[in-house]
């Protein structure tokens, strides 16, 4: 497993770096990447982890796909967004962001429901797909951690709360972590 980093470590905040070539280096560390994701002896830590959070500059995530299964994407791009934001459904299907780089905080972070994607799979084919909720959101916040943008950004640009959660899972308002 890779150690995975807490805000406000430096790496959070670089640009990562396109694969220009895949390698078995980059293959070995995409599945150590999924591994620390999805152990396989549990539950995920969560539905998405970039390489930037585990200290390596490199466009690269794992993120839980539509089908269930978990997938290493390479360069990703979005290459269409729709214009239905995702304030606009009903509160009962909004959800609250979080981030295994800050552990416990969680915040509403408003974004296109619907996204048409491209990227590169492990085995260096090109894929386009279009993604609708959850999964557009879980892409979304992936893509921004490759460009050193965290939630917290887009709850402080858009001035929205922010939740700490307790051992219980209790959510109260607490303060930016910055």
């Amino acid at each position: 497993m890779l150690k995975i980093i807490k805000y406000p470590h430096k790496t959070l905040r670089k640009k990562a770096l396109p694969v220009k070539k895949i390698t078995n280096k980059v293959k070995q560390f995409s599945q150590n990447l999924l591994f620390t994701l999805k152990p396989e002896t549990g539950e995920s830590l969560g539905v998405g982890l970039a390489a930037n959070q585990v200290n390596k500059p490199l466009r690269i995530f794992a993120l839980k796909m539509p089908d269930d299964k978990f997938e290493i994407i390479i360069n990703p791009h979005i290459l269409k967004s729709s214009k239905k934001m995702f304030s606009s459904l009903p509160q009962k299907q909004q959800f609250l962001e979080g981030c295994l780089s800050l552990p416990n905080y969680y915040g509403f972070v408003d974004r296109p429901v619907k996204i048409k994607v491209a990227y590169q799979t492990i085995k260096g084919l090109n894929k386009q797909k279009t993604l609708t909720l959850p999964h557009s959101i879980f892409f979304q916040h992936e893509l921004d951690h490759l460009n050193g943008i965290l939630f917290i950004d887009h709850i402080k640009a858009n001035q929205e709360l922010i939740f700490l959660a307790d051992k219980k899972g209790k959510l109260t308002q607490a303060e930016l972590p910055y």
